[in-house]
């Protein structure tokens, strides 16, 4: 409790100081330390000691709303506190000497202010909002805030006797100061408002404090790249939310230089190889045969293919119409020969990542380099020789190119008792040997004895299609 004496040199200061022409918020606040608040009987400490303006102690908003069961929250856009207790909101601006208390509005004995960066109002307003009851002990200093709802003596907080007498105040029209800018600060980008003059950067520290600082012609902006260090003088409009930032600033709260520090999104990876088709398909590969491969992936690369067994690094080119699209051609040689072998395409995407895909199905090849084996490349039958007699079952013998595709076939025709008999003893399809010789053998025999036996033989592909004359020899049954 202040004496006679500290009242009145206290009410002398004042006097002077408005006399002088002080109108600043720092001269209309006193500090109030000696003022101890309890919640439910339980000390409320403030990080911010509560101020006496106007004859009234204003004390931290969310100090005592968030002990009373509360949730508080802070618009640095409108410097506005909302409040949230049950079915109960509170919402007050900074220097509005008005407050809406679940919509209706209410008048506050002193308007709400930032001091110390932290929202101080006036102790009666914590019964108006809330309805919890305070009592003033003047001997110890002491408020006592009960929670909603519990009883409590009709309310004065405190006796203005207590303090300097209300006149030497400024009036109840009095504007809080604006909150003390650091000259220097560390955050993070909240917003940016680049379309007006001067324009405003909103930073707000690791701690959740939020400083709005002027930004104006001759404000020096750099901005850097996290990842490449590559940094550059930009304008206020090229900084986004959650740049990293270093400001400083004047008294007035002007930036004089603005440190931002980006991390570029990281490049999403280049899509798979959709597809690969090869043409044409499902049938053996021979000389002359041009084969088409086509792979769909990300646009832009650089491609080519391999048939694993026989040729690697054949290029691929990117269609101009449809990017992503890449065409490669084999033309198939004399002497290539592969069993079953895979097509795998390569493509190098623009960020240089490899990419490979192998085609659903493996390609056969026979294109062996030989001399044929008679004219026109047909196979030639070794036995049995034209006008020699065979038995059941007989095998013929021959030769082809190596690996080739011999179908060789056995009909039979004659006259029994002058009737006409036709018929097959069998087709074989036979693979020639590294040698180029083949065997086909036959069990069937025929219903009569003594007819005649065509055999012929032929180079196919795997389809069953010709690739070569006929051979023919002609023999009979005994």
């Amino acid at each position: 409790m202040l004496t006679t004496s500290q009242r009145r040199l206290l009410t002398i200061a004042v006097v002077i100081a408005m006399s002088a022409g002080l109108a600043s918020t720092t001269a209309a606040q006193t500090a109030a330390p000696y003022v101890r608040v309890f919640v439910d009987g339980a000390p409320v400490a403030f990080d911010q000691p509560p101020v006496i303006v106007g004859g009234r102690v204003l004390v931290p908003l969310r100090g005592v709303f968030e002990r009373l069961g509360a949730t508080v929250t802070w618009d640095p856009i409108s410097q506005t506190v909302l409040a949230q207790s049950g079915a109960t909101s509170v919402s007050l601006r900074i220097g509005s000497p008005q407050a809406f208390v679940s919509g209706q509005p209410q008048t506050l004995d002193v308007p709400a202010m930032l001091v110390g960066g932290r929202t101080l109002v006036p102790l009666r307003f914590v019964s108006q909002a809330l309805g919890a009851g305070v009592t003033w002990d003047a001997a110890s200093s002491t408020v006592q805030i009960a929670g909603s709802g519990a009883a409590a003596a009709p309310i004065t907080v405190p006796p203005s006797v207590t303090y300097p007498p209300a006149q030497t105040y400024p009036p109840t029209t009095y504007t809080p100061a604006p909150p003390v800018m650091p000259a220097a600060v560390s955050g993070t980008v909240v917003r940016v408002a680049a379309t007006t003059y001067p324009g405003q950067l909103l930073v707000q520290t690791g701690t959740g404090e939020v400083y709005t600082y002027n930004v104006v012609s001759g404000t020096t902006i750099v901005r850097m790249n996290a990842i490449t260090g590559v940094s550059g003088p930009v304008s206020l409009a090229a900084l986004r939310p959650g740049d990293a930032v270093q400001v400083t600033a004047d008294q007035t709260g002007t930036a004089q230089s603005v440190q931002a520090t980006f991390t570029p999104a990281a490049a999403p990876p280049p899509a798979g190889i959709a597809s690969v088709t090869v043409t044409p398909s499902g049938r053996q590969l021979v000389v002359g045969d041009a084969m088409s491969v086509v792979a769909i992936g990300p646009a832009h690369g650089t491609a080519s293919f391999a048939i694993q067994g026989l040729r690697t690094g054949i290029p691929m080119t990117e269609s101009a119409n449809q990017p992503g699209t890449y065409v490669g051609n084999y033309q198939i040689q004399p002497g290539d020969y592969l069993a079953r072998g895979a097509v795998v395409v390569s493509i190098t995407a623009s960020n240089g990542q490899l990419l490979t895909a192998t085609a659903p199905s493996p390609v056969s090849i026979n294109a062996s380099a030989i001399i044929p084996p008679a004219p026109g490349g047909a196979p030639v039958i070794g036995s049995p020789t034209p006008g020699s007699g065979i038995r059941t079952p007989f095998t013929v013998t021959g030769t082809a190119p190596p690996g080739a595709l011999v179908r060789v076939e056995a009909d039979y025709s004659g006259t029994v008792l002058l009737i006409a008999v036709r018929g097959t003893l069998g087709t074989q399809t036979v693979t020639a040997d590294a040698n180029g010789s083949w065997a086909a053998a036959f069990t069937q025999a025929p219903p009569v004895r003594g007819v005649s036996v065509t055999i012929s033989a032929q180079v196919v592909d795997y389809t069953g299609a010709a690739r070569s004359p006929s051979t023919t020899v002609n023999t009979t049954l005994q």
